[in-house]
């Protein structure tokens, strides 16, 4: 079956700009982030029982945009990595307390 230039340059056009509709997602960078977040959230007294379904939530929509094995290889990892690291650190100042609960808070209600 032959099939033309301007066929597959269609082809080619359609497929990049659908995936300008999706924005890429780099399972281990969004950990991280995410990780941080969390991590300040839990340094500054928030608590378990706000904290655990926001992790969960997070990682059931890691699940659902990149697959099972990139969640548990590359983003579950980082998120725990980071998470450890921020609660190690000694509570922040009560501004860095208030832009890490903000913070928080845009992840606790992002859908």
């Amino acid at each position: 079956m032959k099939v033309s230039a301007g066929a597959l340059a269609l082809a080619l056009l359609g497929s990049a700009a659908a995936a300008q509709d999706k924005p890429l997602v780099i399972p281990q960078v969004e950990g991280a982030k995410q990780g941080r977040i969390v991590g300040r959230a839990i340094a500054c007294g928030v608590a378990q029982e706000r904290t655990g379904p926001v992790v969960t939530q997070n990682r059931q929509r890691m699940l659902a945009r990149v697959g099972a094995a990139f969640t548990e290889d590359r983003y579950l990892p980082e998120l725990e990595r980071a998470i450890a690291f921020e609660t190690s650190l000694p509570k922040p100042s009560e501004s860095s307390c208030a832009k890490a609960i903000t913070a928080f808070e845009a992840l606790e209600t992002l859908k």
